[in-house]
């Protein structure tokens, strides 16, 4: 099968073998250790320290923390959501990462401005 991929503005063809699944998902090389730095997805290399912190947008009630430390994240996934006057806001990423600290629990009173996280 030939694939037409784009990759920062650039156009690349490619060939793509389907294989049968054989139901053996272990890697090929199992003594090969790989860095936990290279599963990280990389910064952009405008990103600055203040980027990585997720902070509310508004007073309210945490209800729900959907972050979990040491795990990644999508720049827009769902972090926590707030309610404020019986309205539910759910708070996204700012950027890519991996959630490094979470400081709210669900119950919390937080205020506008107030860290809900870091990201690395």
């Amino acid at each position: 099968m030939r694939l037409r991929i784009t990759l920062e503005g650039r156009r690349y063809d490619v060939d793509v073998e389907i294989l049968p699944d054989t139901g053996d998902d272990a890697p090929e090389d199992e003594g090969l250790a790989v860095p936990e730095s290279v599963l990280q997805p990389p910064l952009l290399p405008d990103t600055r320290d203040e980027d990585k912190i997720c902070r509310s947008p508004i007073a309210g009630m945490i209800v729900e923390v959907r972050a979990v430390a040491g795990r990644p994240i999508g720049k827009g996934e769902p972090l926590a959501v707030i309610d404020a006057m019986k309205m539910h806001s759910t708070i996204g990423a700012p950027l890519d990462g991996w959630v490094e600290e979470v400081m709210v629990v669900s119950g919390d009173m937080v205020k506008p401005g107030q860290i809900l996280c870091r990201l690395s």
